[in-house]
C-alpha cells in the first residue's frame, strides 16, 4: 500500500535535507500505515549515508527511527524522551495513541513540541476510490467504494487484501477484509482480545463497565480500554457493517463459549447497575445470547417504545429470541403497524387458539385489522362474532368498526351497550368515544355523531394497538360522508401531519390511508394536482386492498375531472380487478360511488352493478343511514345523468329529498339534483343555479359546483346568464380552499435550451389564462371543451388562441403547436 497523504509532508521534509536533526512522531491505530511510513523514513535516511538505528544510542550521528514505541517500557520511553532534548538528535518514532501511558505521553510531547504530530486515520471514501483506481488501473465506481469501506473501515492493511479480491465481487471482497482482520487480531494478546470483544458491543460501554465485567481492577480495566480505543477498531465513525464484523471476529478467536461468558457477564453487571440500553440488550440478543433477564429488559424497552413501530417489532423479536414467553401479540401489532401483516396474521392464527381469553380477544383485534385493511370488512366481521362478547374497551372499539363495515347494525349497537371492565385510561376513552360515536352515525344527526366520536381523537397515536381504522380516518370519513369539508381537511391534515413526525414514520400501516383520505378531500374540492400527488403512482400489488382500491379510485377521479378519458379507464379497470377481490364495506362507499360515476360515462355499469347492489343492501341491512348513504346516492344521481337515464336518477333524487329535513348535506345534494336535470333540458335559471352550485361548494362539492355552473353556461343561449353563470363558475373555484403544501404536487423544471430557442422565436412571456387554453389546446381539446373547462365561452377560447400566435409569431397553426409544445409540453403533462 502506498503511503498516505498524512504523511507526504514528513517524507518530503526529510527528502529535503536528510542530515537535519528531524523530531518526529507518527501515531494512528492498527493497520493505518505507521509502519509504512517508518519504512520510507529508514529508507530515506540509509540513502543520505546516515546510521540508522531502532532504540537510543550514544552515536550522535544516528538517527533513531522507533515503530511500536508503545511497546516500550517506561525506562526506553524516559531515554528515548531525553534524547529528544538533544540539539541535535534525530528521532522519528510511531506509536498508537494511548492516553493514559505517562511515560509515552512525555515521549510524544516532546517530539510534538518540534513538529506536529503525523496523524493517521482510516481513508475517506473518496481517498478510498483514489487508492483503489490506483491499484486496480481504472476509476472506481461509487458502488465499490462503498462496498470497500464496510468491509474496510477504510483501514489501509485491509484495503490490500479487499482490492485483491475484486474480480471475484463483493462477497469475495468482504471476506477476504475478514480473513485480514482475523489474522491481525489472532497477534492480540488476550486481555486486549476480551476489552475489545466488550467495547465493540457497544461503544458507550467505558472502564467502569469492562471492570465489571471483567472482573478487573479499575487501574487495570482503565489501561485495557485505553489499549482498546487507541486500536482505533471499534470507533463510532467506523461503518456499522465494519463494527459489526470486528466484533465476529473477535468473537471467532475467542470462542463460542468465552464470547457467552463476557456477554452474560456484560448483561448482569449493567443490570447491577441499571445501565443497559436498549441497543446493548438487542446487539447482544441477536448474537444468541438466550437470558431470562435480557428478555425481561427487552420486553420492558419494547413496551416503552411508542410511535415506533418497527423499532417495537425489533425488540420483540430480540425478546423472543432471548427466551421471552407470550409475546407474539405486542410482536403482531407492532408488525402490522409497519406493514408487515403477513407475518403479524401467522402470529394471530397460532394465537386464535390460545386458551388464554385475553390473547384470544388482541389475536382478534389485530387479525380483524388486517382483515379490513386487506379488503375483508366480512371476514373481521366473523372474526368478532367467534370471538364472542368482551369487556375490553379497544378490542370492542375495533369490533364496532368492523360490524359497522359489513353492514351488521345489531352487532354494532351490541358493542355500544357493553361495559369495559378496566380503568378509564386515556386509550380506553377514546375506543369508547369510537363505539359509541360509529353507533351514533346510524340514526343520530351528523354534528351529534361527529362530536363523539371526534373525542377520539384526543388519544390518536397513544399505544393502544392497531385497529381495523384510525379515529382520524373514522372522523374524516363521516365528515366527508356529511358535507363537512372544513373539518375533514382539518382532522386528516392535521393527521398526515403528524405522520411525518420521526415518532410515527414507521406507521405505513396508517399513514397511506391518511394521506388518501386527504387527496379525496382535495379532489372533491377541485384541488386535482395535490390530489393526484397523494395517490401512490407505482404498481397497486405492492398496497394492501383497501388503499389500492382507494388509490385507483382516486386517480379515476382525478382523471375523469380532468377530461383525461384514456387515465380514467386505465386507473377504473385496475379499481375493478381490486375491487373484485373485496368484500361490500360502507367506509369504502366513496370510492364506489366515484367508479360507478366513472363506468356509467364509460357505458360499463353493468360490469359494477353486483358491488352497487351489494352497497345498497348492506346500507339497508344498517337501516339506511342518511349519514352513510347520502354520498352514494349523488354518485346514483350522476351516474344516471351521465347515461341519459331519468328512470335511474329518480330513485336517488327521491332517497335525497327524504333524507334532506335531518341533513343540509342532503338537501343541497336534492337541489342540486333537480338543477341539474333542469339545466340539461335546458331551463337555466340563474338562481336556481346559483343556490345550488354554492349549496354544492358550502359541503366541499367545490368541483361539481363549478361544473353545474359551468354546464349552465353552455346550456343556455341567453349571453348575460352565460357570463353570469361562468362568472359564478370563477368565483366557486377561486374561492376554494387552497390545498395543503405538503400535497400540492411539484411542476417540473423547464428543460432551460427548450425555453431559450422559444425566446429566440420572437415568443413573449403568456398570460396565466393563455398558459390554460394553451395547455389545453396541446391535449387536443376543442375550443368548446376548453371553455367548459376553464369556465369561459369557445368565442372566447377562439380569442385567446388567435392572441397566442400572434405573440408566438406563428405562421400557421401547426408552427404554433409545435411551438406550445417545446415550450409548455412538461407543464402541460403534469
Amino acid at each position: 500500500m502506498e503511503v498516505l497523504p498524512a504523511a507526504r509532508e514528513a517524507l518530503a521534509a526529510v527528502d529535503t535535507d536528510p542530515s537535519a536533526p528531524v523530531k518526529l512522531v507518527v501515531t494512528g491505530g492498527v493497520g493505518t500505515g505507521k509502519s509504512t511510513v517508518l519504512s520510507e523514513l529508514r529508507a530515506s535516511f540509509r540513502s543520505a549515508g546516515r546510521h540508522v538505528v531502532t532504540h537510543p544510542e550514544a552515536a550522535g550521528a544516528a538517527v533513531v527511527v522507533v515503530d511500536d514505541a508503545d511497546l516500550l517500557d517506561d525506562a526506553e520511553l524516559d531515554r528515548l524522551t531525553a534524547l529528544v532534548a538533544a540539539p541535535d538528535a534525530a528521532v522519528v518514532i510511531a506509536a498508537q495513541p494511548l492516553a493514559h501511558r505517562p511515560a509515552l505521553r512525555r515521549l510524544v510531547t516532546a517530539l510534538e513540541r518540534e513538529n506536529p504530530a503525523i496523524t493517521l486515520a482510516p481513508l475517506a471514501p473518496a481517498e478510498i476510490g483514489r487508492v483503489a483506481a490506483s491499484v486496480l488501473g481504472m476509476p472506481a465506481g461509487p458502488e465499490l467504494v462503498r462496498v470497500l469501506a464496510s468491509a474496510t473501515g477504510g483501514l489501509p492493511f485491509l484495503l490490500t487484501p479487499a482490492l485483491s479480491a475484486v474480480s471475484d465481487g463483493a462477497a469475495a471482497v468482504r471476506q477476504a477484509a475478514r480473513f485480514a482482520l482475523i489474522e491481525r487480531l489472532r497477534r492480540v494478546d488476550e486481555g486486549l482480545l476480551d476489552t475489545l470483544l466488550v467495547t465493540s458491543l457497544s461503544t458507550g460501554l467505558g472502564p467502569d463497565d469492562v471492570a465489571a465485567a471483567l472482573r478487573m481492577s479499575p487501574e487495570a480495566a482503565l489501561a485495557a480500554v485505553d489499549r482498546a480505543r487507541a486500536a482505533a477498531l471499534v470507533e463510532p465513525s467506523h461503518p456499522q457493517p465494519f463494527l459489526r464484523t470486528v466484533h465476529d471476529c473477535i468473537a471467532q478467536i475467542a470462542g463460542a463459549a468465552r464470547h457467552h461468558d463476557i456477554e452474560v457477564s456484560v448483561l448482569h453487571s449493567q443490570l447491577e447497575l441499571s445501565t443497559l440500553t436498549a441497543e446493548l440488550a438487542l446487539r447482544m440478543a441477536e448474537h444468541g445470547l438466550r437470558d431470562d433477564r435480557l428478555a425481561t429488559a427487552l420486553t420492558g424497552f419494547a413496551a416503552g417504545t411508542r410511535g415506533h413501530p418497527a423499532r417495537a417489532a425489533r425488540l420483540y423479536r430480540a425478546a423472543a429470541d432471548a427466551g421471552a414467553t407470550a409475546l407474539s401479540g405486542q410482536l403482531a401489532d407492532a408488525l402490522a403497524l409497519t406493514g408487515d401483516c403477513a407475518t403479524a396474521g401467522r402470529l394471530c392464527d397460532d394465537l386464535l387458539t390460545s386458551q388464554d381469553h385475553g390473547e384470544r380477544a388482541a389475536a382478534v383485534r389485530i387479525a380483524a385489522s388486517i382483515a379490513m385493511h386487506d379488503g375483508g370488512a366480512a371476514q373481521a366481521a366473523d372474526l368478532f362474532r367467534w370471538l364472542g362478547p368482551t369487556t375490553d374497551a379497544v378490542v370492542t372499539a375495533a369490533w364496532t368498526i368492523a360490524a359497522l363495515a359489513a353492514g351488521d347494525a345489531a352487532a354494532a349497537r351490541a358493542t355500544a351497550d357493553e361495559r369495559p371492565s378496566g380503568p378509564p385510561t386515556s386509550v380506553a376513552r377514546a375506543a369508547r368515544s369510537v363505539t359509541e360515536g360509529l353507533v351514533m352515525t346510524l340514526d343520530q344527526p351528523y354534528p351529534v355523531a361527529v362530536a363523539r366520536l371526534s373525542q377520539s381523537l384526543s388519544a390518536e397515536g397513544a399505544d393502544g394497538g392497531v385497529l381495523p381504522d384510525t379515529s382520524a380516518a373514522l372522523v374524516t370519513l363521516a365528515a366527508l360522508h356529511s358535507g363537512d369539508p372544513v373539518r375533514a381537511r382539518s382532522v386528516i391534515g392535521r393527521a398526515v401531519h403528524n405522520d411525518g413526525q420521526p415518532d410515527r414514520a414507521d406507521a405505513i400501516f396508517v399513514t397511506q390511508r391518511h394521506r388518501l383520505l386527504l387527496g379525496w378531500a382535495h379532489m372533491q374540492d377541485g384541488h386535482l394536482s395535490a390530489a393526484a400527488a397523494a395517490a401512490p403512482a407505482g404498481d397497486l400489488a405492492t398496497l394492501h386492498r383497501r388503499d389500492a382500491l382507494w388509490a385507483a379510485a382516486l386517480h379515476t377521479g382525478v382523471a375523469r375531472r380532468a377530461g383525461d378519458s384514456g387515465a380514467m379507464q386505465k386507473h377504473w379497470y385496475s379499481a375493478m380487478e381490486v375491487l373484485a377481490e373485496s368484500s361490500t364495506d360502507v367506509f369504502a362507499l366513496l370510492p364506489l360511488g366515484e367508479l360507478w360515476i366513472a363506468a356509467a360515462r364509460m357505458r360499463q355499469v353493468d360490469r359494477l352493478q353486483h358491488a352497487i347492489d351489494g352497497a345498497f343492501a348492506l346500507l339497508a341491512e344498517l337501516g339506511d343511514p342518511v349519514l352513510w348513504a347520502v354520498p352514494l346516492h349523488w354518485a346514483g344521481v350522476h351516474a344516471g345523468i351521465l347515461a341519459n337515464a331519468p328512470d335511474a336518477v329518480a330513485p336517488h333524487g327521491q332517497a335525497l329529498t327524504a333524507a334532506a329535513p335531518g341533513s343540509s348535506f342532503a338537501k343541497a345534494l336534492a337541489v342540486a339534483g333537480r338543477t341539474w336535470l333542469r339545466v340539461l333540458a335546458n331551463q337555466v335559471d340563474v338562481a336556481d343555479v346559483t343556490v345550488a352550485a354554492r349549496g354544492l361548494a358550502l359541503h366541499g362539492h367545490t368541483w361539481d359546483a363549478t361544473r353545474l355552473a359551468g354546464q349552465a353556461a353552455l346550456q343556455t343561449t341567453d349571453q348575460r346568464v352565460s357570463q353570469a353563470m361562468l362568472q359564478l363558475a370563477r368565483d366557486l373555484k377561486h374561492a376554494a380552499t387552497s390545498p395543503e403544501a405538503d400535497l400540492v404536487a411539484s411542476v417540473p423544471e423547464r428543460d432551460e435550451t427548450s425555453s431559450r430557442t422559444f425566446a429566440q422565436r420572437g415568443a413573449a412571456h403568456l398570460s396565466n389564462r393563455e398558459r390554460e387554453v394553451a395547455e389545453l389546446l396541446l391535449q387536443g381539446m376543442p375550443y368548446r371543451e376548453i371553455g367548459a373547462q376553464l369556465f369561459i365561452s369557445a368565442k372566447t377560447v377562439e380569442h385567446h388562441v388567435a392572441r397566442i400566435r400572434r405573440r408566438l409569431g406563428a405562421e400557421s397553426r401547426s408552427e404554433m403547436l409545435s411551438m406550445l409544445r417545446a415550450h409548455l409540453a412538461p407543464s402541460a403533462g403534469s
